[in-house]
C-alpha cells in the first residue's frame, strides 16, 4: 500500500480524494472475505492504509462544505471504533456540527450579492433590451 504525503499539492491528496479512498478501504474492511485467516496479512495492510488516510484528511484543508462533511464522517467512524460512538452524545454532536456548516453554508450563498434575484445586485446595462432605431438604408443592387 502506498502512503500520502500529508500536505502534497497534487490532487489525490484532496480531501474529496481521501475521502472516496477511505469510503473504498472501510468498504473492502467490512468484506466477509477479508476476515478469512489466510487474508489477516491483507487485512492489516488495509487498516494501516485506513489508518493513514485518516491521519491524512486532518491535514488537509476542507475547500467546501462537502469536504468538510467528510471529514465529520471519517470522525465519526474513527470514534466509534474506540468506543466513544457508543456513548450517543459525540455522534449527536458531530451531526449538530455537520448541520451548523450546511446552514452555515446555505445562509451566506443566500446572502450572496452575486446571487440573482439579492436586492443588492447591481442590474447591468446587458438586462437592458435595445431601443430599435432607424433601420438602414439598403443600396439597390446594380445589375452589371
Amino acid at each position: 500500500m502506498t502512503n500520502v504525503p500529508p500536505n502534497s499539492e497534487d490532487q489525490s491528496s484532496s480531501v474529496a480524494a481521501l475521502g472516496l479512498r477511505w469510503a473504498a478501504l472501510r468498504g473492502m474492511l467490512a468484506s466477509p472475505l477479508i476476515n478469512a485467516d489466510d487474508q489477516k496479512s491483507l487485512r492489516d495492510d488495509l487498516l494501516r492504509e485506513l489508518r493513514t488516510v485518516e491521519r491524512s484528511i486532518g491535514s488537509i484543508e476542507a475547500r467546501n462544505t462537502f469536504e468538510v462533511s467528510a471529514k465529520i464522517d471519517v470522525i465519526k467512524e474513527a470514534l466509534k471504533h474506540i468506543g466513544f460512538g457508543d456513548t450517543g452524545w459525540g455522534q449527536d454532536l458531530l451531526e449538530s456540527i455537520r448541520r451548523d456548516v450546511m446552514n452555515m453554508a446555505h445562509s451566506v450563498a443566500k446572502n450572496d450579492p452575486r446571487q440573482p434575484g439579492h436586492p443588492m445586485r447591481p442590474v447591468g446595462r446587458s438586462m437592458e433590451t435595445p431601443t430599435p432605431g432607424p433601420a438602414p438604408q439598403q443600396q439597390p443592387r446594380s445589375e452589371s
